[in-house]
Order: structure tokens, then sequence, then C-alpha cells
């Protein structure tokens, strides 16, 4: 039920109208007479009420006029209209809803009607206030919720990816450094427009996340050839080679329980393909140039630059200036040159993300 303590402006500038629906109306409700449709337009910028009960038929700003003005206002639009008129003919009412009233009652009319009219009118607004309640505390419970799943999965996308990092004491926080020094390649390739026509189609924040596990596949790697101490012999390179293929073929498996998920195929071209040359000598496939997706050949100069900085059981850490150098080597041979351009232009910040997540 309404409450008792609703507020209806009753609009008429007929004085007897209003003594009459004030007599009707004030035994169950607030009622606050208005003689014109220009003195309730300035009443509502002051208060607003519950319900309006307007004439129709005014001198000056008639009620049609004056419905128009209330609807058009955002403050007052979702405010509810009954027109009272002596007008009973079917155009007038159909105008008077197309308007945007609620009711449309016809005087004289009987005091029962129009109080059990009114009672419907106030009870549903208030369940439509309360249902809007209800959703918006609903999305905000959504919104919460689906922020605490986003939180997990980056956790846990994380600590996949440190747990085998992790294994190699040497090489904490690796994931996260290429992780941002992917990010700082985006940045400038987008304000070049360097291969614009794919990069504005990718999704850059599942992109990034994605970088974490491009070394999944390390996970089936014997720690006996992963943290070996000399230099690898060509059958335990070989073995060590295989991280990729099985970084891609965890994914897959990660895929067929989650299927279309941007995110893991991303990451799976990462896990895949960082290991592939521009020449065509690298690995797995041994692809050359362009045919090395985009994102691999991105991620294979960040994650040498890290390799080269960072100490490892088998070498000392090079300089940065070292690292540099090195990956200006591989222009055009191991790596994209283009790329190389782009990482050489942006070395100052590539050295503070190095020392900073170091």
């Amino acid at each position: 039920m309404a409450e008792q303590n609703s507020c209806i402006f009753l609009v008429d500038d007929n004085p007897v109208n209003l003594n009459t629906g004030k007599t009707v109306l004030q035994g169950k409700y607030t009622v606050v007479t208005i003689p014109s449709g220009d003195k309730l337009l300035a009443m509502l910028e002051k208060t607003k009420p519950d319900l309006i009960l307007l004439d129709v038929e005014m001198p000056g700003m008639s009620g049609y006029d004056t419905i128009k003005a209330i609807k058009a206002n955002p403050q007052t639009a979702e405010i509810p209209v009954i027109f009272l008129t002596g007008k009973s003919d079917h155009d007038s009412e159909f105008l008077g809803l197309s308007l945007g009233a609620i009711d449309y009652i016809a005087k004289p009319f009987s005091p029962p009607l129009l109080l059990k009219r009114i009672e419907l009118h106030l009870l549903l607004q208030s369940q439509n206030h309360e249902l809007r309640e209800f959703n918006e505390n609903l999305s905000e419970m959504v919104k919460e919720r689906t922020n605490d799943l986003l939180q997990l999965k980056n956790a846990i996308i994380l600590w996949t990816a440190e747990m085998v990092e992790f294994r190699d004491e040497d090489t904490g926080q690796h994931v996260e450094r290429v992780q941002q020094y992917l990010k700082l390649l985006v940045e400038v390739m987008e304000k070049n427009e360097l291969y614009k026509k794919e990069v504005g189609h990718w999704d850059m924040e599942a992109f990034l996340k994605s970088a974490l596990l491009h070394d999944i596949g390390k996970i089936k790697t014997s720690d006996n050839i992963l943290l070996k101490k000399a230099k690898l012999t060509e059958d335990e390179f070989d073995i060590m080679k295989m991280h990729t293929i099985y970084g891609k073929i965890l994914l897959e498996s990660l895929q067929s329980m989650v299927p279309n998920q941007t995110f893991l195929d991303y990451a799976k071209t990462l896990a895949y393909g960082h290991h592939e040359r521009w020449d065509g000598k690298g690995y797995p496939e041994g692809l050359k140039g362009k045919e090395i997706p985009l994102q691999a050949r991105m991620m294979s100069i960040a994650d040498v630059y890290d390799a080269l900085v960072s100490k490892r059981p088998y070498k000392k850490p090079f300089t940065h200036e070292e690292a540099v150098r090195i990956i200006s080597e591989g222009r055009g041979t191991q790596f994209d040159p283009d790329l190389v351009d782009v990482f050489i232009s942006l070395s100052d910040e590539i050295k503070m993300v190095s020392a900073s997540c170091g």
C-alpha cells in the first residue's frame, strides 16, 4: 500500500475544484493545491511530489503544455501525472496518455474511484522504485562479484606463471618484466601506427595478461635441463625447445574446457611462437618474416632482452647497453627490423622497467 504521507500536487485554475479535491484526498495524503501550470513548474524546482493531479483546461498554460514541460525535464520526468478533466472524448484521452500521463479521469469524478486509482498508481510507483533499487543493488553485487572473479583469475594466471619461473631463483619476476616491455612496445606502435591494421583489432588487456604464460610449457621441462649450469648439449637443447610445443598443448587443453577466450588465443600464440626467428632459423616451425605472428615477434624481442640482462645458471647478466647492442645486431636476422627500431627508441624506458622489477 502507498504510504499515508505520500505528497500529491493538485493543479486546477478553479478554486472550487481545488477545495473539493483537497477535501477528498487530505485524509489519506499530504495535498498541495496549485492554481496554474506555471506555478506548478515553479514549485517543482523546489520539491517533488509523489504524484500530480493535473487539470487539462486552464487559461494560459494548459495541462497538455504543462505535462510536456514536466516530461522534458529529466528531474521531473518520472513523476506520475493523472489528468482530471471535463473532456471525456477518446481523442483527448489518447492525447493525454500519449504525452505521458498515466491515467485520465473525467470530471465530475467519484471520490472512492479517484482514491482507489491514486492508491493503485502510487503502489505501482512504489514497486517500480523498489524494483529499480533492487536492480541497482543487484548490478552492484554482480559488479563486485565479477571483480572478485577477475582478481582471482589474474592471481591464478600470475601464480601459474611464477610457479614455472620460481623453479629457477634467478628468473624471478621475468614474466612481469616481459609484460611491461610489451606494454611499452604496444604504446609506441599505436602512436606511430605501426602494424596498425593488426594491432587495432587486439584486446590489449587480454594480450598483455597472456604474456604471463609465454613460458608455461617449461613446467614439463626437467630441472636437470632447466637449471643446468653448463651449456646444454644438442640433445638437451632439443628437449628444451619442446617447451613451446608443451605450452601450446597445455593451453589447447585449457581452451577445450573454457572455449571462446581471446586471452587463451593470445597466450597460445606467444607460448608457441616466441622462439621463431625473422630469418626462419627459429623453432618450433622455422617460420620466416611475417609468417610469424606479430605478437610472437614482439615477445621474441622482449623475452631475449630480459634473458640477456638476467642472471642464469649458465651465465652472468649482461648490462642493459650490451643487451640493446645484441638486440640491434639481430635486426633483420633474429628479429623483426621494425620492432627492433621501436625497441631501441624505448631503450631508457626499458632500462627503468628492468631495474624497477628486478
